[in-house]
């Protein structure tokens, strides 16, 4: 057993320990009518939960699949990386004078052609469709407040 993997696992499960700690203090409420702790809670028994499945499946495996640092290192391009970094603290920077949709449609472009490249007519509509389903879902569903930008949509 490597032991990294065993305190990384326990670490991750002792935050989410806390932070359900953290919600049921701010209170869960029911789920009719949650309170501020709720989702706190709930992010959090899923994050111990998911530290418990990682822990689970190390001890059954013996985590037989180790890589040396050199190995999980070796297949990064760090130039991708470094730019969509970059890409990602921009769009952060840029969202609400750019607003939800130009600023959405651009990053999804970006990130559509740097990761796999595919011609540009399929990510534009792969771009068009996220960011409408993506609209909809916060603008209609949960009647979430958008940055309309400098053009007012």
């Amino acid at each position: 057993m490597k032991k990294t993997y065993l305190i990384n696992d326990l670490v991750w499960m002792s935050l989410a320990f806390l932070v359900c700690l953290g919600g049921l203090k701010l209170g869960f409420g029911t789920f009719q009518q949650p309170q501020a702790g709720f989702m706190p809670f709930l992010s959090g028994l899923l994050l111990g939960l998911l530290a418990l499945a990682d822990l689970s499946s190390g001890f059954i495996d013996q985590w037989k699949t180790e890589k040396g640092d050199k190995e999980i290192w070796a297949g990064i391009d760090w130039r991708k990386l470094l730019l969509t970094m970059i890409v990602l603290f921009g769009y952060t920077a840029l969202f609400s004078i750019l607003g939800f949709i130009i600023g959405t449609i651009l990053l999804l472009l970006f990130l559509f052609r740097v990761m796999e490249p595919k011609p540009w007519w399929l990510i534009l509509i792969a771009s068009l469709i996220t960011t409408t389903l993506l609209y909809l879902m916060f603008k209609v569903g949960l009647d979430s407040q958008l940055p309309q930008g400098f053009w007012g949509f």
